[in-house]
């Protein structure tokens, strides 16, 4: 029987998203220099990137091993879609109701992060003020700017679903 590419992709971004949130909720357990320091890694690291690869390698065998561009595009889009959906969720109902000081907390520390990498790369007082107003000026927590951050991420979630479906794709082999 072949496999169903919608809940294929539907099934891996919910155990990415839920690998995501844990991440979140388990940083932010461990404590505010614990969470400032895992959300800003948890975005280089390219946990989902290989899951996703290894998902659709195990698609694409059960697939007879065929799996066209468009199907592999499908699967790794939506699975991705599932996460930012799950995580926008997530960080809304942790920054807006169960911890309504968060973003607040977070941001001090981010800025004293910010402030110490500006230093180290030798800029100048003039420059640090500058980038500690701007950044004190936007907070990210409020319900829009989530989800606007939300949409953001997706842009670049599908440029990673156009990677790794050249990665996983195997077209039907025509003979002549």
């Amino acid at each position: 029987m072949k496999p169903n590419i919608v809940n294929q992709g539907i099934q891996y971004g919910v155990i990415c998203g839920l690998i995501s949130i844990a991440i979140m909720y388990g940083s932010w357990a461990a404590g505010l220099n614990t969470f400032v320091t895992c959300q800003f890694y948890s975005n280089f690291i390219p946990y989902m990137i290989l899951i996703f690869i290894f998902a659709g390698l195990q698609l694409r065998k059960q697939n007879d091993g065929v799996l066209s561009y468009a199907d592999a595009l499908k699967f790794t889009f939506l699975g991705y879609v599932v996460v930012a959906v799950m995580t926008a969720v997530s960080t809304y109902v942790l920054y807006n109701l169960i911890d309504k000081q968060l973003g607040e907390k977070s941001m001090q520390v981010a800025l004293e992060k910010i402030r110490v990498t500006m230093e180290k790369f030798g800029a100048s007082e003039e420059d640090i003020a500058k980038q500690m107003k701007k950044a004190e000026e936007n907070p990210s927590t409020t319900p829009g700017k989530i989800f606007l951050g939300t949409g953001l991420f997706l842009i670049w979630d599908f440029i990673k679903s156009l990677l790794i479906a050249l990665i996983i794709r195997k077209e039907k082999q025509f003979l002549d």
